[in-house]
């Protein structure tokens, strides 16, 4: 597997001042930019956005001992680097039993925020249940618990599934998505339809690239666009690689994306929802962020992206019938045709 990588954010672990516990976040604020970035994945200026935003809407207040940016801060610290307790125990000079009780409280008011981000949506853990996924990619996560994504153009998760374990098909797990009336899935309108990879069937909404036809963007490389089903997956590839680049991004911010630490099996869905929720605020609030920036660089190298393996797929008692694919097989023929005039 292949993709596009964003440079992660130097780790900064160790509490080398003086200072301890609120007075030591006030330094960090009153400090240099890095430092900031360092340790809570963000700018200064995003970090006090955010934590003015919660004061404003009322969601986190200050504590007898401890104040919101505190909070906010042993929280970042700890989906960003995806350390334990005792570590940001050393950091910020609280007990392992204050960091405990308040990451628990900030993580609930992220959920409230993930709302405002996001649309995000929760699966209720079931043992017949078949998994979840990532949409629009179709990528696997990393761990146990895998989500269903949606993203635009601009890098923003617009939609957010979350909560299955274990490992199932992109396309059966996405129609017991959108079967179930409380996800209040998004369709696109009827001109309109997502991007998607090899895994998902080629019917009404969705697009996917022609099958066993050259897909990925270093093969047009090495050798000529000849036919315009080739062209077709070029083109497709070329948009759909912004999925791989919000990703990438995503996880460098977060380290706990790459093995996330045991906790019980919410806390995990949800704080894999909110870390795309605190992507989706920085890039929103247009405050220049140096890991998006890597993106908008001109001279950024993308690599191949990843295709999976197409599976047959029956749509028996599925939301497509036979109409809605051929319906999109016109579709993508007619793009195709398009594209190969333009040669």
């Amino acid at each position: 597997m292949h993709r596009a990588q964003a440079r992660c954010i130097p780790r900064n672990r160790d509490n080398t001042s003086i200072l301890s516990k609120n007075a030591y976040t006030l330094e960090l604020l009153g400090g240099s930019d890095r430092k900031c970035i360092e340790l809570m994945r963000m700018s200064r200026k995003a970090y006090v956005r955010l934590c003015t935003h919660f004061r404003h809407k009322l969601w986190l207040h200050d504590s007898k001992h401890v104040s919101v940016e505190e909070k906010m801060a042993m929280f970042l610290a700890i989906i960003g680097h995806n350390e334990r307790y005792v570590v940001i125990k050393g950091m910020f000079q609280h007990s392992s039993q204050t960091i405990h009780k308040y990451f628990h409280d900030v993580l609930v008011a992220m959920m409230t925020f993930a709302r405002e981000m996001i649309v995000p949506s929760t699966f209720d853990p079931n043992p017949d249940s078949l998994g979840a996924h990532n949409h629009y990619d179709g990528f696997l996560s990393y761990f146990t618990i895998q989500y269903f994504i949606i993203c635009d153009f601009n890098m923003i998760f617009t939609i957010v599934y979350a909560g299955w374990e274990g490992v199932a098909h992109d396309s059966m797990v996405l129609i017991e998505v959108m079967a179930k009336p409380s996800n209040n899935f998004s369709f696109p309108p009827p001109s309109k339809y997502y991007l998607c990879d090899s895994a998902y069937i080629n019917a009404r909404g969705f697009i996917a690239p022609y099958s066993n036809v050259r897909y990925l963007l270093g093969d047009f490389r090495r050798r000529c666009i000849m036919t315009k089903e080739e062209k077709f997956n070029n083109a497709h590839a070329k948009l759909r690689i912004v999925i791989e680049l919000a990703y990438s991004v995503l996880k460098a911010r977060f380290s706990i994306l790459n093995k996330i630490a045991p906790y019980p099996f919410n806390v995990q869905r949800n704080v894999v929802i909110v870390c795309f929720a605190f992507n989706n605020f920085i890039r929103k609030i247009k405050i220049n962020d140096e890991l998006f920036a890597q993106y908008e660089e001109s001279q950024m190298v993308t690599e191949q992206i990843w295709q999976e393996e197409e599976i047959g797929f029956a749509t028996k008692g599925s939301h497509w019938g036979t109409a809605d694919i051929q319906f999109m097989s016109n579709i993508r023929e007619e793009i195709a045709v398009q594209l190969i005039g333009n040669i």
